[in-house]
């Protein structure tokens, strides 16, 4: 693979994948890359599919993402004048689309260890098969927890929020979980859970933690299941 570039795109968000595209058609070479195996964003990987109608209105890739996830069957889970939820999945298909059609370089799996900035600017990242430095002129980060922009200097604590879409709605009292957001769906109550002030090195621990405790307790008390789990926290 190659190992230098115009533009490295962290992050296979919307943002990263409009990016990608616009750069190329420019005629640069870029690379898109990501921590996990597949593209969408926080949409797919944190099921934080919620967005505003808004951000679709750029009359090109976002625009043309919508429209394509619209003609998919549950692409759309609840929309009103301001809003809409699309199907985490639907999402991760369309991404895959845009990316195929445009023939976007993608570079997956791999997570980001050091920027370094000269005349150039390097990733290195340690993937699948070891170490890797990656070299570009540019490197642009968009995550949707800006990720590589967390890596330099000492960040401070987030608040945690865990999407999920469970099979019986959840009442609106449900004692021990913070519980923001409910959303009646085709598809199961939409919910979102909020942990506040965690520490950076107690993202992951607090996620997987909480994630447990949602579903047993969810399960125990109303006979609700997740259908839908996430791989990563919803970071703000």
């Amino acid at each position: 693979m190659d190992k230098y570039f115009d533009h490295i795109i962290w992050g296979p968000s919307l943002e990263g994948i409009k990016k990608a595209i616009e750069l190329k058609n420019q005629g640069k070479k870029i690379l898109l890359a990501g921590k996990f195996g597949f593209p969408g964003g926080k949409a797919s990987e944190a099921l934080a599919s919620l967005f505003s109608l808004s951000s679709f209105e750029d009359n090109g890739v976002l625009e043309d993402f919508l429209h394509q996830v619209e003609e998919l069957k549950y692409g759309v889970l609840f929309r009103n004048s301001q809003w809409v939820l699309l199907h985490p999945e639907a999402v991760k298909r369309v991404c895959w689309q845009l990316i195929n059609d445009n023939n976007i370089p993608v570079l997956f799996h791999i997570i980001p260890l050091e920027i370094r900035k000269n005349k150039t600017m390097e990733l290195e990242a340690f993937g699948r098969e070891g170490r890797v430095v990656l070299t570009a002129d540019q490197i642009l980060d968009c995550s949707d927890d800006r990720l590589l922009n967390n890596l330099a200097g000492t960040p401070a604590n987030r608040d945690v929020v865990i999407n999920s879409f469970f099979s019986d709605p959840i009442p609106a009292e449900f004692p021990g979980f913070n519980i923001t957001r409910r959303l009646e769906t085709p598809i199961g109550q939409f919910i979102s859970m909020v942990i506040k002030n965690v520490a950076p090195d107690q993202i992951e621990t607090t996620f997987n933690r909480e994630l447990d405790r949602l579903s047993r307790e969810s399960w125990k008390k109303h006979q609700a299941r997740i259908l839908m789990v996430p791989v990563y926290p919803e970071v703000k």
